[in-house]
């Protein structure tokens, strides 16, 4: 039997009462703070299921604020697309009149060239329009000029001083597209080049060089459009042609009655063309200036370079009706005209489908959002209901050990001297 003393008892009570002590202060900060986990040791599995969805719920806010970035700045480029399509319907509307033989006073061309001569300003404001940051929506990854560069020249048109003139527009912007992560490994463009979407017609480069003898010293690797095609040791002028058709690329490649290379866009933008890691696979077809190789604007002076921009198509257009080449204005010039619209309306489109995209998308990633904070609640929330008629049972139990242990802690010799 073992011998029980009032020492045992004094220890065992106060044992109790601190451990109901510290059940009941776990409780309080459970109430307090809303979580049942305060640190990893409560409940370890419990803590890494935490981590795990906080970090899983810090990753859809930051997918919901890129996609909505995406959303303003495709909405954007949408709309200043918008406004281009109705600058195209205009001179479109302008131009059938011109070509009207009963209207081919030289006022009314005088009128109608000034007033195109006007949309040709705005279309290059136009395209170089730039988002809430300051950059251009239109120039790629360029953002220290803008993408479209106007060059005027003086012009004297049948006797007439025409003054400063826009008789070119330049691309000064790259072929990079800009790209937002909206969920995991999976990105979306939210821009478009300005030499795709501002260009007129499909486009065609002929080297103008033989290149019937020509072998490949070595690898090297070349670009067009951004999509590289590798070129082996020993490879001809024919197994170059077949890389670039059997490359995912709108462009075709064929060979000239001289033997030389001829790259055709099947729809309308400018060929970016580059040679990578130091190859001169290009320059040696006669495709790029050796003298200045980088895009854009790196033709070889050589070559033969057919197809015009979307500004050309307006510049053309306003030149003829000076010129009051009715035949030109109603024939050529129309048509060009339809095909940079059909290039715009393509692209708004394209444009249109990714914001569709994005709005699912959104969705999508809003319910994510919603199953992750339910998961949250689940895993370290507090069942406040639960949890007071713990405390409540917790104050009577600890009431009910403070009487107990009054009764049956004898008194001791201090008490009597009291």
């Amino acid at each position: 039997m073992i011998r029980v003393t009032n020492l045992m008892i004094n220890n065992n009570l106060v044992h109790t009462l601190n451990r109901h002590q510290y059940q009941l202060q776990t409780t309080e900060e459970m109430l307090a703070t809303g979580s049942k986990i305060r640190l990893p040791s409560d409940d370890p599995v419990g803590a890494a299921n935490q981590m795990l969805l906080r970090s899983r719920m810090h990753e859809l806010e930051q997918y919901e604020r890129n996609i909505q970035e995406a959303k303003d700045r495709l909405n954007l480029m949408d709309g200043q697309l918008d406004r281009v399509g109705e600058i195209f319907q205009r001179m479109r509307y302008l131009t059938v009149q011109a070509a009207n033989g009963t209207n081919s006073g030289f006022e009314l061309r005088e009128a109608i060239a000034k007033e195109i001569n006007q949309h040709l300003l705005a279309l290059v404001d136009i395209a170089n329009t730039k988002d809430a940051t300051g950059r251009p929506l239109f120039g790629g990854s360029v953002i220290e000029r803008d993408p479209f560069l106007p060059i005027f020249t003086h012009l004297m048109s049948q006797g007439i001083d025409q003054g400063n003139a826009m008789t070119a527009v330049q691309y000064q912007g790259d072929n990079q597209v800009l790209v937002r992560e909206i969920e995991r490994n999976e990105e979306m463009a939210i821009s478009i080049p300005g030499h795709r979407i501002f260009w007129g017609t499909n486009m065609s480069i002929a080297s103008n060089k033989d290149s019937f003898n020509y072998v490949a010293l070595g690898d090297q690797s070349f670009a067009i459009d951004g999509v590289r095609i590798d070129v082996s040791a020993g490879d001809t002028l024919n197994d170059i042609i077949d890389k670039i058709n059997t490359a995912p690329l709108e462009v075709r490649a064929a060979k000239g009655a001289q033997n030389e290379i001829i790259l055709t866009t099947k729809t309308p933008h400018m060929i970016w063309l580059e040679d990578l890691h130091g190859g001169t696979v290009l320059q040696d077809l006669g495709l790029i200036d050796g003298a200045n190789p980088e895009p854009p604007n790196n033709y070889s002076p050589n070559a033969t370079i057919s197809g015009l921009s979307l500004f050309d198509v307006v510049i053309m257009l306003r030149d003829d009706l000076i010129k009051a080449d009715s035949r030109l204005v109603g024939g050529r010039d129309l048509e060009a005209l339809d095909m940079a619209l059909e290039n715009i309306l393509r692209y708004r489109s394209e444009i249109g489908a990714r914001l569709n995209r994005l709005e699912q998308h959104e969705k999508r990633i809003a319910w994510d959002k919603t199953y992750a904070q339910e998961l949250l609640a689940k895993n370290e929330s507090v069942d406040v209901v639960e949890s007071i008629v713990n405390l409540k049972w917790l104050e009577s139990v600890h009431a009910y050990a403070l009487r107990v242990g009054a009764g049956i802690i004898k008194p001791t010799l201090m008490d009597f001297l009291r």
